[in-house]
């Protein structure tokens, strides 16, 4: 080969890679440059980074206990509510046991026909509506249709105000949280 041709493809060879050289040069100062302009910006940026980590671990530790404090509330709450039902379970039991067999209620301010609030002490007598099998009107007694009725708006009365109660303890817990 020609050594004028060697000399040719080592000066090509040799200013190909001082140009990639430099270039590789240039672009790394750069880089140098731009990071040395943005370093206080990237400590600022780590330092947000650590402080929004620690308000979302306080923030989740809140939430968490708040959580808590109202399923502790809700499972107390249904405890009193069980409780509430079954006193009006068992008031209402007395209540019917009180209708007697023929499931009538007797009305305590009717004079006559005993036990009324206006009858004579110990004048008693046995009414046609005291024996069990009499299933007769007799005075002092309320009719069946109106038992019936007076039973069914007493269970819905006790079911509404079990359901206020329970909606109004909620209610409460929940303004009382921050």
């Amino acid at each position: 080969m020609n050594p004028l041709a060697i000399l040719w493809l080592w000066r090509i060879g040799g200013a190909l890679l001082l140009s990639g050289s430099l270039t590789a040069a240039y672009f790394g100062w750069a880089k140098h440059e731009q990071n040395l302009g943005a370093a206080p910006y990237i400590a600022k940026i780590a330092q947000q980074k650590t402080e929004a980590a620690q308000v979302l671990a306080i923030k989740t530790a809140e939430a968490a206990a708040a959580t808590k404090a109202l399923q502790d509330f809700k499972n107390t709450q249904e405890l009193q509510d069980a409780d509430h039902k079954k006193t009006v379970a068992a008031l209402n039991a007395r209540l019917h046991s009180l209708a007697g067999p023929a499931g009538r209620l007797r009305d305590p301010n009717q004079t006559g026909c005993g036990g009324g609030s206006r009858s004579a002490p110990g004048t008693d007598a046995a009414a046609p509506g005291d024996r069990a099998g009499d299933g007769a009107d007799a005075g002092g007694v309320l009719s069946a249709d109106l038992s019936g009725l007076l039973l069914r708006l007493t269970k819905s009365a006790d079911d509404i105000n079990l359901a206020y109660i329970s909606c109004r303890a909620d209610a409460f817990a929940v303004r009382a949280q921050p």
